[in-house]
């Protein structure tokens, strides 16, 4: 884990919990040029225009606006914005929807603060090295595989199974009775976490057996 690159940085965080607030602003101080901790999705678009951070760690449920909303909002203002979503919640929907409005991490309450610190460094030193937004197919395709992976389940398997099987141009060539007889499930699950993606929008089906991955953001 290389930090110089997070002394650089601009980091805000918004969850209405004050106790987190806390204990990220203890944390981040240590390792970021600036630390700005907020409790609302409206104080951190106001936060966004008087700091302009370079990155953003916000929590999914809040109330008024959620993380996703805020999400969303950050990227029609500023793509080069990094945002990583928090959550304490681990359904593999909440994942399709921060991939589908172009996250650039996910990370699991409570906190591991080693696994906080690497990711955010991974973004630092990538924005330092390409001055661009980290968004981009293959990274954020590689960051939904690592946080299925700590989801674990069957839908997660079935997701990652499409994901590690999208051909160059990110399609996806399979029938639900082949993906069910590749991983030994049943078709009623296949077809069930197929249609999650779906109506995610994170996969757009083709015709038979074709599905196309969105990897853009949504319209």
């Amino acid at each position: 884990m290389n930090v110089t690159a997070l002394q650089q940085m601009t980091v805000l965080f918004v969850d209405d919990e004050e106790t987190a607030r806390e204990q990220m602003k203890m944390v981040l101080s240590s390792f970021c040029k600036n630390t700005i901790c907020v409790g609302s999705a409206d104080q951190a678009l106001a936060a966004l225009q008087e700091h302009h951070p370079d990155i953003v760690l916000t929590d999914i449920r809040m109330p008024g606006l959620s993380g996703l909303e805020l999400l969303n909002a950050i990227k029609q203002k500023d793509p080069a914005v990094a945002v990583v979503m928090v959550s304490a919640h681990s359904e593999s929907e909440y994942l399709l929807d921060a991939f589908r409005y172009k996250a650039d991490g996910y990370l699991l309450k409570p906190f591991n603060f080693h696994d906080l610190l690497e990711l955010l460094s991974d973004i630092a030193t990538e924005k330092v090295a390409t001055g661009r937004d980290t968004g981009n197919g293959p990274e954020k395709k590689a960051f939904v595989l690592r946080i299925l992976d700590t989801l674990g389940g069957r839908r997660a398997e079935i997701m990652e199974y499409v994901i590690n099987h999208l051909d160059e141009e990110n399609l996806f060539h399979g029938t639900y009775d082949e993906v069910a007889e590749a991983l030994s499930a049943s078709k009623p699950t296949v077809v069930a976490t197929f249609q999650i993606m779906l109506e995610k929008k994170v996969l757009t089906r083709l015709k038979y057996g074709t599905y196309r991955m969105n990897v853009e953001e949504p319209d």
